[in-house]
C-alpha cells in the first residue's frame, strides 16, 4: 500500500510539474516572421494594354473622317488632325477591350508587419485563411 501511495504522489507531483511548464508565465511563443492571416481580398479591373492595333485602326479611321471635313489646306489639316486623335483614342479604346482582372491579397504577418500581394489568377485565398511567405509570393500553409 505505501508503495501504491508512493507512486500516486510522485504521479501528481510530476504531472503538476509539467502542467506548470506550460502555464509558465515567462514562457513566450515564438513569431513567425514568414506566416500570416489574409486580412482581405479584393479584384481589380484595369484597363489592359493597347497596342499597334489600336494606333493603326484609329489612325485610319481618324485620317478618314477628317479627310471629309473642308477643302484645300484645311482638308489636309483636318485629315492629319483625325489620323492623329484617331491613333491616341484607337491605343486608348483598344486598352478598354483588353481589361484585366488583378486579385489583391493583405496580409497581416504574426510579427504585426503587412503587405499587399498582387495575382493575375484568382489564388482562391480568403480572408482568415493561413499564409506563408515563400520568396517574394505567398502560399497557404
Amino acid at each position: 500500500m505505501k508503495a501504491f501511495l508512493r507512486s500516486t504522489l510522485a504521479t501528481l507531483a510530476l504531472s503538476t510539474l509539467m502542467a506548470g511548464a506550460h502555464a509558465d508565465p515567462h514562457h513566450k511563443h515564438r513569431v513567425c516572421n514568414d506566416c500570416g492571416k489574409v486580412t482581405g481580398v479584393r479584384v481589380v479591373e484595369k484597363d489592359g494594354k493597347g497596342g499597334a492595333t489600336g494606333v493603326i485602326v484609329g489612325g485610319v479611321a481618324g485620317g478618314l473622317l477628317g479627310n471629309q471635313i473642308g477643302s484645300g489646306t484645311g482638308r489636309d489639316l483636318a485629315t492629319v488632325a483625325g489620323a492623329v486623335g484617331g491613333a491616341y483614342a484607337g491605343k486608348h479604346i483598344e486598352g478598354k477591350m483588353k481589361k484585366v482582372k488583378t486579385w489583391i491579397v493583405n496580409v497581416r504577418f504574426e510579427n504585426g508587419r503587412t503587405r499587399s500581394y498582387d495575382f493575375a489568377n484568382d489564388p482562391h485565398m480568403h480572408k482568415g485563411d493561413r499564409v506563408r511567405r515563400n520568396g517574394d509570393r505567398i502560399v497557404r500553409g
